[in-house]
């Protein structure tokens, strides 16, 4: 058993042609997430934050605290559970949203949600979840619930308020083609960050931070306005490439990501630091 964090691993087998030559050189590329630095939640004060504090789950690190544990049969599915403080009761039609970052400067806007329907819900990367209380499995897009006695907490059932130990955030982490996609990384840029001068045998690390909010509301209408305002907004600026990631101001103005910048209306919040390791490897 791993007393860390393995979130996942996955190899691409990487070609090339190096300085314009004939030769084709090819690299293993191996990619996983291999150390969970920490995670806890997020800082409350009654009297200063905007949001309503319902549900806290406890911190943990490599060294001690509730670990993430795989979820059985869910390929990069995790949870967290521990002791967890329900302060007030908890119910009515929930949905999560997940943020994913490459770095923790705050003026760096999140990774941007791929593959969003139009209802505003879904995708990968930084995205909204909507009807939280289906199943992983049912809903293969559905990337994070709240479980009660492992299972899915019905949106019309509820939790009283309390200390629960049966009581579980899990959630979904992108798969390979997924995470490269994330990262910006296409086949050219990975090359380029690859290639080195000791023939392909490297090491890197790149910072993944995760921050879960949970919303005992429906704001699936925020997210469709804004879907919409940023289609407006990108078709205005023929300069901005698709996958380009929005301006800050202009991020951080839109309806549903101003609920983050402004840390209000949601009532769980739990962050999650780690690293991913990248290694090449030439093959002979």
């Amino acid at each position: 058993m791993f007393n860390l964090l393995l979130v996942f691993k996955f190899v691409v087998v990487l070609c090339f042609a190096r300085f314009t030559k004939i030769n084709v050189h090819c690299l293993f590329v191996f990619i996983k997430v291999y150390n969970l630095i920490k995670h806890q939640p997020c800082a409350f004060r009654q009297d200063k934050s905007k949001w309503e504090r319902k549900v806290e789950f406890e911190g943990g690190n490599e060294k001690e605290g509730p670990k993430l544990i795989p979820r059985p049969n869910e390929t990069n599915c995790y949870s967290i559970g521990g002791k967890v403080t329900v302060y007030s009761e908890f119910k009515g039609e929930f949905s999560i949203y997940l943020e994913l970052r490459s770095s923790a400067n705050k003026k760096q806007v999140p990774e941007q949600c791929n593959n969003r329907k139009e209802d505003g819900c879904g995708g990968f990367g930084s995205c909204l979840y909507c009807d939280a209380c289906q199943t992983l499995e049912t809903n293969k897009e559905l990337k994070a619930q709240l479980l009660l006695d492992g299972k899915p907490i019905s949106c019309g059932e509820g939790v009283k308020p309390g200390i629960y130990e049966n009581m579980e955030l899990a959630f979904c982490l992108p798969n390979a083609d997924e995470m490269l996609k994330s990262q910006g990384l296409t086949k050219e840029t990975f090359k380029s960050l690859i290639q080195s001068e000791d023939g392909g045998n490297n090491v890197h690390s790149l910072g993944v931070f995760a921050t879960i909010y949970v919303f005992d509301r429906d704001v699936r209408k925020l997210m469709q306005t804004q879907q919409k305002v940023e289609n407006v907004y990108r078709k205005s600026k023929k300069s901005l490439f698709k996958d380009e990631p929005l301006p800050p101001d202009v991020y951080w103005s839109l309806p549903f990501n101003s609920l983050i910048k402004e840390q209000r209306a949601f009532v769980v919040c739990h962050k999650i630091f780690g690293n991913v390791q990248i290694r090449t490897q030439p093959i002979s």
